[in-house]
């Protein structure tokens, strides 16, 4: 019946996709709020905006790199979003009683992509914590989703091939 959603902008609003006006339109009340998962504190304050039953955590980032060009600084940036931002909300809500706790991780967290070594990495962390989860008795799964067309960074390198085809 109630949603949380959050976003690094406070938007959700996608490519016309109007998340809010659609989960509304079925009898969801759906709340938006600006907040970074990768950040401790606004973490924090996402579970204390009433009781949670489930967190579903798709946030991320994307980079590209042989292992050989791969820095601190690039490792830090790409495993913020996905892997301290889901840390962070697995420690904010660890004594919710929890339904549900969804990762969206990636294939190439398994397969190992040339070039994809951070996100690979970033992803295989969403990966553990969710098999930890469930090793303590806790709901949690890490989706290894492949690149989807048409949603999320997946949007963005389908256009890229589109125009490198062109």
């Amino acid at each position: 019946p109630r949603v949380l959603l959050a976003s690094r902008s406070g938007h959700v609003v996608r490519n016309g996709q109007d998340l809010p006006a659609h989960l509304q339109s079925l009898g969801t009340v759906a709340a938006v709020v600006a907040a970074d998962s990768a950040d401790a504190s606004d973490s924090v304050s996402l579970s204390s905006t009433g009781p949670l039953t489930g967190v579903l955590h798709a946030a991320g980032a994307g980079d590209k790199g042989l292992l050989i060009e791969v820095t601190a600084n690039k490792v830090q940036w790409m495993h913020a979003p996905k892997a301290f931002g889901a840390w962070y909300l697995y420690s904010a809500t660890q004594t919710s009683p929890l339904e549900a706790r969804v990762l969206f991780s990636s294939v190439g967290s398994g397969l190992g992509n040339v070039g994809q070594g951070n996100y690979a990495a970033g992803n295989a962390c969403l990966d553990a914590l969710a098999a930890s989860r469930r090793a303590h008795g806790a709901a949690a799964s890490s989706v290894q989703w492949p690149l989807v067309g048409g949603a999320g960074m997946g949007a963005a390198a389908f256009a890229s091939v589109a125009e490198q085809q062109m």
